[in-house]
């Protein structure tokens, strides 16, 4: 019998469905990292990196290496991306057989034999890429690091990738900050013509583009226009043709499932990962969409030719294009993945929705839908354009209206817009009614995690693998919190990112470098640079400029402590704001040199209540499992309880919600009463 190994249960359980007579096993991820209790990383031997196999995975790696010891043959079927070819090698090193190296890009029958049919060998470039990536991001991590717990607390972290996102929030956030909003006025007319009414919108005066920015402006503009002869000065018509939408990438799917459904990034892969691996059909288990982390647009011609022929039976000839749509990835994009596609587009989302649970169906609709869609032919839209003229005002009026609905017949189309009837030229036109409205510039808007996915990809930091995990370290690290679907940096998030810039803002903590990094990683995995002599090239520089900040710790601790008006009671220092393991807090800068030490809650954390137990105050901590209530007086005494939302529960109508954060980071509300499961997600 033969063996083969994955690294998830699910994937397992579809190629036993299609291999009755082999054996399927499962890694459950990756089975050897860098250890947690030391960097493992022998810099002065080329950087060797010193991989155990991880706690808990002990008796996986020894199962399987007793299986692989009675099987004919040996598959190894990880992933088809670095991770997968890391375990991949990982796996080798541990087994007392040769492997073969085999890629699933669909978990059905004929993607499953046509990777057992073509077994090849590990892709060492894309370990030795993998193992870059990992090594960096741990010099990073374990050279800045222990700079923020000198500077500001112990237990914070600082990320090649992460930091550079949080500087993004932090910076979008005082853009907000120091945005000054300004006044300004928009005029629309509602216009008569021979043919119809329209509407437009005041573009220019005198020439130039009408900006309108007081109250006297209006009035006088609405004084030169009250009984003004208008006429057509331009008008255009003509058709417009708009290609079809590529099919979904993993960017693209997270930025439309979100915007869409309102799913978090980490939801969407965890969906897409079932549908990829295999859900329970009729015919048995069977993978629903092809690889979803993948960064190119290409399909296959098997999958081009089988969608062509849905589109031509179900919708005939008129929606067909002469030739295949084919779509340009970005430069670096992966092109041995095809994007995210149905395995076979027959199985439309109504036929198979009784399989699925809401949210799969949902995403597995939206790929369906967006695969099929990009192989229709163009949608064509009847496009005018009007210019009506008094005097030194002109208003501009458009309309685009579907005329020949191509791949909107599978997708939602625009909704129309403004109906320009048909004129010529020097046409007269009535100004029937002028509507004026002030408004106010806004701000830039917050990132949410589809626009900061979409800003990470156009910056080319990190890729598509690292999108959903990088803004969830933030979340976890208290950084960063969702509000109202959008990321707000945190105060500690603040603290840690004016740190980091202020110090490497020029050389690390920036998108050039991390974008940089990203392409040397790209080309490690081409073969065309090779992965010591490019890490050495960074930790040279790299070095220098995290001792040059070691030398000046105390100074960087001064610049960024926060004074207040308060005195120390004991030497009369003025008291600093300072954080520890529960928050922050008062203490005196004096402390040890001038200072037996003082220390007091903060005045944000101080609640208006007092201690049930002694009568102290009640002060706000930060714990391992979110925000709770505890007594000043700690540690003489030691009440604690936990925050109430003040919200009843509607379940059993005696308890409140409460607040609690999941280990993954999440926030949640459980009822206080012990014995009623209910509970809420933030």
């Amino acid at each position: 019998m033969d063996l083969i190994i994955v690294e998830s249960p699910a994937k397992a359980k579809t190629i036993t469905n299609y291999l009755k007579k082999t054996k399927v096993m499962a890694t459950m991820g990756h089975i050897k990292d860098l250890p947690k209790s030391k960097m493992g990383i022998d810099i002065d031997n080329g950087f060797s990196p010193d991989y155990k196999i991880i706690k808990g995975k002990g008796k996986i790696v020894k199962d399987i290496v007793k299986e692989s010891k009675k099987s004919e043959r040996v598959y190894i079927a990880t992933d088809p991306d670095r991770e997968g070819e890391a375990i991949a090698y990982h796996l080798k090193e541990e087994l007392p057989v040769t492997p073969e190296r085999v890629l699933f890009y669909e978990m059905t029958k004929n993607g499953i034999n046509k990777g057992i049919n073509e077994p090849g060998d590990i892709d060492m470039n894309k370990v030795f890429s993998q193992r870059a990536r990992r090594i960096l991001d741990r010099l990073v991590g374990y050279k800045i690091s222990p700079l923020l717990w000198k500077v500001i607390k112990r237990g914070l972290s600082a990320g090649r990738v992460q930091s550079v996102v949080l500087r993004l929030i932090c910076e979008r956030e005082e853009e907000i900050d120091n945005f000054v909003p300004e006044d300004y006025w928009v005029f629309k007319g509602l216009f008569i013509h021979p043919n119809g009414e329209f509407e437009a919108e005041l573009d220019r005066i005198d020439g130039k583009k009408a900006k309108v920015a007081s109250e006297e402006e209006a009035k006088k503009i609405k004084k030169d226009l009250k009984g003004a002869s208008f006429k057509v000065k331009e008008f255009k018509e003509e058709d417009v043709k708009q290609s079809a939408f590529p099919p979904l990438i993993t960017s693209t799917l997270q930025r439309a499932a979100s915007n869409n459904f309102g799913f978090p990034i980490r939801k969407t892969m965890y969906i897409a990962q079932r549908l990829y691996e295999g859900i329970e059909l009729s015919d048995g288990t069977m993978g629903l969409i092809t690889y979803m982390r993948t960064d190119s647009f290409r399909l296959s011609k098997d999958a081009e030719d089988s969608m062509r022929e849905f589109i031509k039976d179900k919708y005939g000839d008129q929606y067909l294009p002469v030739k295949p749509n084919i779509f340009k990835s970005k430069k670096g994009a992966q092109e041995a993945h095809e994007a995210i596609r149905p395995t076979d587009i027959n199985k439309t989302p109504e036929s198979i929705k009784e399989y699925l649970k809401p949210d799969e169906y949902k995403l597995y609709k939206l790929i369906w839908e967006r695969a099929l869609a990009s192989q229709f032919e163009d949608a064509v839209f009847d496009s005018r354009k009007v210019i009506a003229e008094a005097s030194s005002y002109e208003f501009k009026g458009s309309s685009k209206n579907l005329k020949f609905d191509g791949f909107y017949k599978i997708l939602t189309p625009p909704k129309e817009q403004n109906n320009i009837p048909l004129m010529e030229v020097g046409d007269p036109l009535e100004l029937k009614k002028l509507e004026d409205e002030k408004k106010t510039t806004e701000p830039p808007a917050r990132y949410s995690e589809a626009t900061m996915v979409r800003e990470m990809e156009k910056r080319g930091i990190g890729r598509p693998s690292t999108y959903s995990p990088t803004i969830s370290t933030l979340s976890v690290r208290n950084y960063i919190k969702k509000i109202k679907g959008y990321l707000v940096p945190q105060e500690i998030g603040k603290i840690v990112n004016k740190l980091l810039v202020s110090n490497f803002g020029s050389t690390i903590i920036n998108c050039d470098f991390t974008s940089s990094m990203e392409e040397t990683l790209d080309k490690i995995e081409k073969g065309e640079e090779d992965w010591q002599s490019s890490i050495a090239e960074f930790y040279n520089s790299f070095k220098n400029y995290v001792d040059s900040v070691e030398e000046k710790i105390p100074e960087i601790r001064d610049s960024i402590s926060e004074k207040t008006e308060k005195k120390c009671p004991k030497c009369g220092k003025n008291l600093i704001v300072k954080w520890g393991r529960y928050g922050k807090f008062l203490a005196c800068p004096g402390y040890p040199e001038d200072c037996e030490g003082y220390i007091e809650p903060h005045s944000d954390d101080i609640l208006d209540e007092k201690c049930p137990k002694c009568g102290g105050k009640v002060i706000l901590r930060q714990g391992k499992f979110g925000r709770f209530k505890a007594c000043a007086n700690y540690p003489r005494c030691d009440w604690s309880g936990p925050v109430s939302t003040g919200v009843q529960c509607h379940k059993c109508g005696k308890g409140e919600f409460i607040e609690r954060k999941s280990k993954k980071g999440r926030i949640f509300y459980p009822c206080s009463k012990e014995d009623c499961d209910n509970v809420l997600w933030d």
